[in-house]
């Protein structure tokens, strides 16, 4: 990556880490204070429902945009993807290692590149336009074509029901809760607490599952190769060759499919019973955000994958050791002078087909087992790179395997069994 450096007017690091230590350090101590002195109670309750509240929209919110007046003139600079920041003669390091995320906003009409870092810190930097957004999200290392983007969901429940179907059920089992309460005291007598802990555990058991996939949020994964929508226990893949077209609403983004119909990528929860249609330019910003990275992501697809001179990374019916070893030779065929020509591939072929969302799984995992057995170390980052921006579990540990050298047939079997499922 190179370095990049650039003269902000706006820059500032939330310290989100820090404020939910201290949330949780009030709330720990307003329990304990209620345990040891009940009568207290009456104070506390506020202390821990309001450190309650904080830790509960910080677990199930948006990424909470900078306060008016926090930030301050900075020089950033980017280098191998590690963030400098020099503020008012202190000097700050955000390493590449320490980040998980990063993209584009559009807070207070100007443009902004945010990194979230492993801890829930949240960095925004004011940009001058989208073309040094988008240089700096790279030096970053979080361009679409190097990193998967992460985007929070709102659950199936919020997606799926209006404001007042989510109100009504979670109002209505209270009807019900409090006649099973008065019976069980009656039931403790009869059969003791065997019974009454028995009963609720397998009720707890039975429930628990569905309704965490009901109202747990979820999360988008938007890689070079598709996008995959993130539950409680659940994962879908919707491959990026099976999207014509994404567009956007009040409720969220909207992915077409090949066979007609669309799948909503939901970042708001559903108010009313309409689809809440509106202008680009009166969505969320978490709603254009996303939009943006899944049409970056559409329009780099190529067609690589498609090419029939390629033939030579299939595996054609052979024995996994057979097709392995036959990948190895090309990539050491390559550096002297023999079977590239034959097959006429060169180390870009095999790039281009490792960093195409729309080539076949088979293929992109044949070409980067080829690159890692190369032995150049610049290959095999390369290799990594690209595992890093699959939306697919299967894929992206495949190519990891593969860029170590160490792929199984079992991984490919996998990455293949859920392609074809």
């Amino acid at each position: 990556m190179d370095r990049l450096q650039i003269e902000s007017h706006a820059v500032v690091l939330q310290r989100e880490r820090r404020a939910r230590r201290l949330a949780w350090a009030l709330l720990l101590v307003g329990i304990a204070l209620t345990a040891a002195a009940p009568p207290a109670a009456a104070l506390t309750q506020f202390l821990i429902g309001g450190a309650g509240a904080f830790l509960l929209m910080r677990a199930f919110g948006r990424t909470p945009t900078p306060r008016r007046g926090s930030a301050r003139p900075a020089t950033v600079v980017a280098e191998e993807g590690d963030i400098v920041i020099e503020q008012a003669g202190r000097r700050t390091l955000l390493a590449r290692r320490e980040l998980e995320n990063g993209w584009i906003d559009a807070f207070g009409g100007h443009h902004h590149v945010v990194l979230r870092k492993k801890g829930g810190d949240v960095l925004w930097v004011r940009v001058r336009d989208a073309d040094e957004a988008g240089r700096l999200l790279r030096a970053a290392g979080f361009a679409a074509d190097q990193h998967v983007f992460r985007a929070r969901l709102v659950s199936v429940m919020s997606e799926r029901l209006t404001h007042r179907a989510r109100a009504a059920i979670i109002v209505l089992p209270s009807f019900f809760l409090y006649p099973l309460l008065g019976l069980a005291p009656l039931v403790w007598a009869l059969g003791g607490a065997t019974v009454v802990l028995g009963g609720a555990l397998l009720v707890l058991l039975v429930l628990a599952y569905p309704v965490l996939q009901l109202v747990m949020p979820r999360s988008a994964l938007v890689g070079t190769d598709g996008v995959t929508i993130q539950g409680f226990a659940a994962r879908r893949l919707i491959p990026i060759t099976q999207v014509t077209g994404a567009r956007a609403d009040a409720r969220g983004v909207w992915l077409d499919h090949v066979d007609g119909t669309s799948t909503l990528l939901p970042t708001v929860a559903r108010m009313t019973g309409s689809h809440g249609a509106a202008p680009l330019a009166h969505v969320g910003a978490d709603t254009r955000v996303l939009l943006a990275r899944v049409q970056e992501v559409m329009a780099s697809r190529g067609r690589a994958g498609a090419s029939a001179r390629l033939g030579a990374l299939d595996r054609k019916g052979r024995s996994f050791e057979e097709w392995r070893g036959a990948l190895g030779g090309l990539a050491r065929g390559g550096a002297g002078g023999g079977s590239y020509r034959d097959t006429a591939l060169e180390v870009d072929d095999l790039a281009r087909v490792l960093e195409d969302g729309a080539a076949p799984a088979e293929r992109r995992i044949a070409a980067a087992v080829a690159l890692a057995s190369s032995g150049d170390p610049a290959l095999k980052r390369r290799v990594r790179i690209a595992a890093g921006t699959c939306a697919d579990q299967a894929l992206r540990d495949a190519i990891e395997r593969a860029a170590e050298e160490e792929l199984q047939e079992r991984d490919l079997d996998r990455v293949l069994r859920l392609r074809a499922g």
